[in-house]
C-alpha cells in the first residue's frame, strides 16, 4: 500500500472531522437555542459528532462511492481505497490467510495501488469494487457487516461519553452571580470529576480517594439542602480550621486575616452581562488565600450586605467540623453560601473547576463573550484596562 498524499489527507479529514465536526455544533447549538436540550455540554457535542459522522460516511458511501454506482470523483475513491485497505491490513492480522487466498487480496491491492498511481479514476473504482468482493470472499469470518459497524461505533461513541461525564470532566453552566467577577453568568465551564477520587454514580461513595481539597480552590458539589441542586463556590476553611467573616468583609482563618488589596472601584456589569449605570461602583479586592489569587467584590454601604442576615463564621469564629469544608462566593454581598446554611460533607463535592470552555451572554443566543473561552478558572485574574494600574500595585505589594 503506497502512501497517501497531503490531498489524500485533507480529504481524509474532511470527510472524518470537519463536516462532522460542523454539523455537530450547529445540530446542538439549535436544539438549545430551541430549548429542545438545557445545556449545550460536550458529551452531547460528541455523541451528535460520532453519530453525524457515521451519518456524513454512508451518505458519501451511497453517493460518490467507488463501490456503488455513483460520481466517480478520483479524490473519493482514493479516500475509500485507503480505508479499504487499511481495513485489509487489520483484518488479514485476525485471519491470516494463506496460499491462494493470500495471493488474491495482495493481487487486488496491488491492482488498487496502480490505478490510484496512474490517477485513474473509473479504472481506481473498479480496483476498489475488485478488493471489496475479494475481502468479502477471503475475510468474511472476521469482517463485520456495515450496519453493524455503525452500531458498535455509535455505541462505543455513547459509551465513552456517558464514561468520561461520569468520571472525568463534566460541563457545568453558571446559572447566578454568586462568584461574579471570577465567573459570569452564562459561562460554560468545565470540572475536574477525577481529581478528588470521581464519585459512584447516584451516591456519595468514591472509587478511590483522590488528592485532597485545598483552600481557595473552586469546587461543584451536591447542596446540602437539596441534593437536586449543584452549587460552585471557593473553599475557605478546611476540617479543623477557625474560620471568622468580619464585617468589614474580610475573612480570618486560624486567626490569621488573608493577605487582600483594594484593586479599586468596580464599574463592570453585575454578572448577568447587565450594567447598571444608577448602581454604584463596588469594591474590587485582589485576595490570596493558599496557593491561589482571586478577586472579590464588597459593596460600599455594609448595610447593603446580605452578609448581615449570615449565621455561621460571622459573629464570631468558628470551626469546620471533621469531614467538611467552608465555602464562600466571590460576590462576598450576593453569594448564599455557608454562610447562611452551613458546611459542606466533603462526600458532596464532585470536583474542582477547571476552565471556561463557553461563554455566552444570558438571553443573547449567540452573543459570545469570546474573550473569557479557555480562562484557567484558578489561574491569575485579569481585570479591566481601567484597573489594571491597581491590580499591578497589589500584585507589587505581594498581595
Amino acid at each position: 500500500m503506497s502512501s497517501p498524499t497531503v490531498q489524500d489527507r485533507v480529504w481524509y479529514a474532511a470527510w472524518y472531522f470537519v463536516i462532522p465536526a460542523a454539523l455537530a455544533v450547529a445540530l446542538v447549538q439549535s436544539l438549545a437555542l430551541l430549548h429542545v436540550i438545557d445545556d449545550a455540554a460536550p458529551w452531547q457535542y460528541l455523541l451528535a459528532f460520532a453519530v453525524l459522522e457515521v451519518v456524513v460516511l454512508g451518505i458519501r458511501d451511497r453517493v460518490m462511492g467507488a463501490r456503488g454506482l455513483g460520481v466517480m470523483d478520483l479524490r473519493t475513491i482514493t479516500s475509500e481505497a485507503r480505508e479499504l485497505q487499511k481495513e485489509l491490513e487489520r483484518l488479514s492480522k485476525k485471519a491470516n490467510p494463506k496460499g491462494a487466498a493470500k495471493a488474491a487480496l495482495a493481487d487486488a491491492s496491488a491492482a488498487l495501488d496502480d490505478a490510484l498511481a496512474a490517477k485513474d479514476a473509473p479504472r481506481a473504482a473498479k480496483a476498489v469494487r475488485a478488493l471489496d468482493v475479494a475481502m468479502e470472499q477471503h475475510l468474511s469470518s472476521v469482517r463485520k457487516g456495515t450496519t453493524r459497524e455503525y452500531v458498535e461505533a455509535i455505541g462505543v461513541a455513547v459509551l465513552v461519553a456517558l464514561g468520561v461525564r461520569a468520571f472525568v470532566v463534566e460541563a457545568f453552566k453558571i446559572p447566578s452571580p454568586s462568584m461574579y467577577p471570577t465567573l459570569n453568568v452564562g459561562d460554560n465551564i468545565f470540572v475536574n470529576k477525577f481529581i478528588y477520587g470521581p464519585l459512584v454514580p447516584y451516591s456519595q461513595r468514591r472509587l478511590f480517594q483522590g488528592a485532597t481539597v485545598a483552600r481557595g480552590e473552586v469546587v461543584v458539589f451536591v447542596y446540602p439542602q437539596d441534593p437536586a441542586k449543584d452549587f460552585i463556590k471557593r473553599v475557605m476553611g478546611l476540617p479543623g480550621d477557625r474560620v471568622w467573616v468580619r464585617e468589614d468583609g474580610s475573612v480570618e482563618v486560624n486567626g490569621q486575616p488573608l493577605a487582600r488589596c483594594e484593586v479599586g472601584p468596580w464599574r463592570g456589569d453585575d454578572g448577568e452581562g447587565v450594567t447598571h449605570g444608577e448602581v454604584p461602583p463596588r469594591r474590587l479586592f485582589r485576595e490570596t488565600h493558599g496557593a491561589y489569587s482571586y478577586l472579590t467584590l464588597l459593596s460600599r454601604d455594609p448595610a447593603e450586605r446580605e452578609s448581615n442576615m449570615a449565621e455561621f463564621c460571622v459573629r464570631a469564629p468558628c470551626t469546620v467540623p471533621a469531614g467538611h469544608v467552608f465555602v464562600m462566593g466571590d460576590n462576598r454581598d450576593n453569594s448564599y453560601d455557608s454562610r447562611y446554611w452551613g458546611f459542606v460533607p466533603m462526600r458532596n463535592i464532585k470536583g474542582r473547576a477547571m476552565h471556561i470552555w463557553w461563554s455566552n451572554l444570558p438571553g443573547a443566543g449567540f452573543g459570545l463573550r469570546w474573550e473569557r473561552f479557555g480562562q484557567n478558572i484558578l489561574g491569575e485574574p485579569a481585570v479591566p484596562p481601567d484597573l489594571a494600574a491597581g491590580m499591578r500595585a497589589c500584585q507589587q505589594r505581594g498581595h
